[in-house]
């Protein structure tokens, strides 16, 4: 029985990608590190880092789905929550002193909302048994599959869409998101 954690820290360096051999064969894993974050909040309001609570943490993501998204979404800088089997290596270091490092086999990763400015959700993608009747279905996608959205931080993203609020496309009751992916489509027919 090993310990389930929750991290909630910054990414120390962008995550990589390796293949590891296992018994079932070749597998694709993302390796990062995070520094974990304890904070405590001082009688002005202002935060200060709790000392000794705050170290790296070594990240080991298994499932080949989540290593895609992670690779695309987290970079450095990035703050996170990490949640997984959390354990201790230890080891002897070269000065022959016994050491430890913490870490993490993530079940979950994701952004924290903190430093998101702005999120931009993929179309939902049409399945056979969402295929709408004949002539009854709706012009615009319906939203993301099963509440994924895409995550960018403003200005990090290659490729995101700028923000068209203004935009003749934009109806004023909608959410800036589906302003955006509408003011997109529209110049782009």
């Amino acid at each position: 029985m090993g310990i389930y954690a929750e991290l909630v820290g910054n990414v120390l360096a962008s995550p990589t990608m390796k293949q590891v051999n296992t018994a079932s064969g070749a597998r694709r894993i993302v390796e990062l590190r995070v520094m974990s974050a304890s904070y405590r909040r001082l009688d002005d309001g202002s935060l200060e880092q709790r000392d000794g609570r705050t170290f790296p943490v070594d990240v080991t993501i298994w499932n080949e789905r989540l290593t895609e998204r992670v690779l695309q979404h987290i970079r450095t800088g990035a703050s996170v929550v990490v949640r997984g089997d959390f354990y201790v290596s230890p080891w002897i270091n070269r000065d022959n002193e016994p050491d430890a490092g913490a870490h993490i086999d993530a079940e979950s990763i994701s952004l924290n909302l903190v430093r998101i400015d702005q999120v931009v959700y993929r179309p939902r993608q049409m399945r056979e048994s969402d295929a709408p009747a004949q002539n009854e279905g709706a012009s615009e996608p319906a939203g993301p599959p099963d509440g994924e959205a895409e995550e960018s931080t403003s200005g990090d993203e290659p490729g995101a869409p700028p923000d068209h609020a203004g935009s003749d496309a934009a109806t004023s009751g909608q959410p800036a998101g589906r302003r955006s992916r509408r003011a997109a489509r529209a110049t782009a027919e």
